[in-house]
């Protein structure tokens, strides 16, 4: 291993790292091999490190909302509709460190590798695409957290808690699991997309080619999903709704476009708040009986509201906040 990466290392400790430190230790953790030699070092140089005094009040958690606060300042709003398809690097690699880190501070013998998972977060009004170790790529929609731990020896374990569209390489002797809630979606190699925010009274999964099985122990639920359909499973009644569907309409999000079509208000708003990073008040409970049929692609939070406007009986206002650190906020009242 190279003494220039433990100096890069070394850098992020000692907060004097720049931006091309960041890529460069992103890039050294996502290769093949990256994982194992960071744990190398961790487990090798951790007494060098100490003997600096350079982490002796270091807290992991602080440490992630240094690097996101320097984000924060380095970066004006992103483009709201434009694909991200660089992920910021500090926010992945503050997760990734924060693990190594605890795992050795805490210094359990008896913890083994199987239990760490590395998680990726988009907030609200970004969208990313990760690629995992095995080479599967998975596009993230805003407001998302995705979880994956490969060094399981007979499967490839995944949480989801958000919005994902998933390409996965196919390998039978190690299938490959999205957990989401009380489902689980076991595939081989296929595409497919995930719905399953908190918020929400559903889990949905929209199949794009190949298989996908979806499980629930407790309600024997084994259902397998052909291209084209998609399967609405019901949190609280737990049961499955099996429809076809234009699958473009739901996958779309991660080409930078949103398609609503007949949909009802309540879900555009949830949606429209999280593209955009917004705030959205109904005043009105009416407000929730209309229905929104558009396609976001580059349009401006004002542009959208102006033809829901148009379309729905519905005022809407917007509240021009003085304080730049607050979001946008929208207040929607009927007509």
């Amino acid at each position: 291993m190279s003494q220039q990466k433990i100096h890069v290392l070394r850098k992020f400790f000692t907060k004097s790292y720049n931006d091309n430190d960041l890529k460069k230790l992103f890039l050294w953790f996502n290769s093949e091999k990256g994982h194992d030699e960071i744990a190398d070092v961790m487990d090798t140089k951790w007494k060098s490190f100490k003997s600096e005094d350079v982490l002796a009040d270091m807290d992991s958690v602080k440490m992630l909302t240094n690097i996101q606060n320097r984000i924060r300042r380095d970066k004006t709003i992103q483009i709201r509709n434009n694909f991200i398809k660089i992920f910021p690097y500090a926010a992945i690699l503050a997760v990734i460190i924060g693990f190594s880190v605890l795992f050795y501070l805490n210094n359990i013998p008896s913890r083994s590798r199987s239990d760490l998972y590395t998680s990726v977060i988009t907030e609200n009004g970004q969208r990313s695409k990760v690629v995992l170790p095995d080479s599967s790529i998975v596009w993230l929609n805003s407001g998302t957290t995705l979880s994956y731990n490969y060094s399981l020896d007979d499967v490839r374990s995944i949480i989801l808690s958000g919005q994902g569209f998933f390409q996965i390489t196919r390998n039978e002797n190690k299938p490959f699991v999205v957990q989401c809630g009380e489902i689980n979606v076991k595939v081989l190699g296929t595409k497919f997309d995930v719905n399953a925010y908190p918020v929400n009274d559903k889990i949905s999964v929209v199949l794009e080619s190949g298989s996908v099985v979806l499980k629930h122990d407790r309600c024997l639920l084994n259902y397998v999903l052909k291209p084209g359909e998609k399967a609405d499973y019901d949190i609280t009644e737990k049961n499955v709704k099996v429809s076809e569907v234009d699958v473009k309409k739901f996958t779309s999000w991660k080409d930078g476009k949103l398609i609503f079509k007949n949909d009802p208000m309540k879900l555009v708003i949830e949606e429209l708040e999280r593209w955009y990073n917004i705030e959205i008040e109904v005043e009105d409970q009416e407000v929730y009986n209309s229905i929104f049929t558009g396609t976001v692609i580059n349009e401006s939070y004002p542009q959208i509201f102006k033809l829901i406007e148009y379309s729905c009986p519905v005022n809407c206002e917007i509240v021009n906040n003085l304080n730049p650190e607050e979001i946008p906020k929208i207040i929607i009242t009927k007509q």
